[in-house]
């Protein structure tokens, strides 16, 4: 018998807790469908499915083997993904990585200027840090532009190329109360806690694997926090909140002109900005498209960078 046919069969049935619901999902009549059911039960020595006068569920033996039968599926679909990830590198295709923050500066010119001249298609997916670490680390993409992770764990399997620094500014909607002049001696710094934080891409704990050191509880940095994983949503809720946003004051032109201004800069949060490829010997074609990359972001260098 088709045992991962007969698999998808079971799991049809278990999802829907009919094989009737299931025979019409497959488009197999329900005896056909019983009796892939019954095969495989016999092959496993085991009853997968109770049934009822209302329809079918799963014995012990069954949720067993349904766990078994979705990750098998699951990874038949992780695999079918990177053999067409594998196919379209073949044929040429860059899968790039960046930061929103780094698309307006100077990663959208690489990429038209690359494309246009090698006539290929580029995969781009947008990220924090560690999102796009991950997906390095797994093969998903190739390159990826961001601030440097100095807690990776992982610093033998990439390389850093450093690009600049940036600063990290406290930015909020122009007509926010902060930018209203203030009695006394109190800072704007002083003040910044007092209004509602919002985090563009902060860090998951989902990716805590990667660092030397666990990740703070965001929650209990801030009483009144949004965490976004979107600028453009972001700018948004800073257009019609009284929120403050600490994001790279490398984006302070770009957020003008959505009227997003620079409270305060912290000059003491500074951070590298660069390029991460896989420490393994890259393609040609990744090292032409960090070419790109260095001559786009050449502008934003630091005098003595490279």
């Amino acid at each position: 018998m088709d045992v991962e046919k007969a698999a998808s069969y079971f799991l049809a049935v278990a999802d829907s807790g009919s094989i009737k619901a299931a025979a019409l999902q497959l488009g197999i009549s329900q005896p056909s469908l019983t009796a892939q059911i019954q095969k495989l039960e016999r092959r496993l020595s085991s009853q997968l499915l109770a049934r009822h006068p209302r329809g079918v569920s799963m014995t012990p033996a069954g949720k067993l083997y349904y766990q078994h039968a979705t990750a098998q599926h699951a990874s038949r679909q992780r695999l079918q993904a990177q053999l067409h990830a594998l196919q379209a590198r073949e044929a040429g295709q860059v899968k790039l990585g960046t930061g929103e923050a780094w698309w307006p500066l100077f990663v959208e010119s690489a990429v038209v200027a690359y494309q246009a001249e090698h006539q290929c298609s580029v995969h781009i997916e947008f990220g924090n840090r560690l999102a796009l670490m991950s997906s390095l680390l797994n093969g998903d993409i190739d390159v990826f532009i961001g601030h440097e992770i100095s807690e990776l764990i992982a610093t033998s399997q990439v390389r850093f190329i450093p690009l600049f620094q940036d600063t990290e500014a406290w930015f909020a909607y122009h007509a926010h109360p902060l930018f209203k002049p203030h009695k006394g001696d109190v800072t704007i710094d002083e003040c910044l806690s007092d209004w509602p934080l919002l985090r563009v891409t902060p860090d998951h704990p989902r990716h805590a694997h990667l660092l030397s050191r666990p990740l703070p509880p965001l929650l209990n940095l801030h009483p009144h926090a949004f965490d976004l994983d979107s600028l453009s949503a972001s700018v948004s809720l800073l257009q019609s909140t009284q929120t403050v946003m600490p994001y790279t004051d490398k984006a302070a032109s770009f957020l003008s002109e959505k009227g997003i201004n620079v409270l305060w800069v912290n000059q003491a949060k500074r951070g590298n900005v660069g390029i991460y490829t896989a420490s393994e010997a890259t393609s040609e074609k990744v090292s032409r498209f960090v070419a790109c990359l260095l001559t786009s972001g050449s502008d934003w260098m630091e005098p003595n960078a490279g």
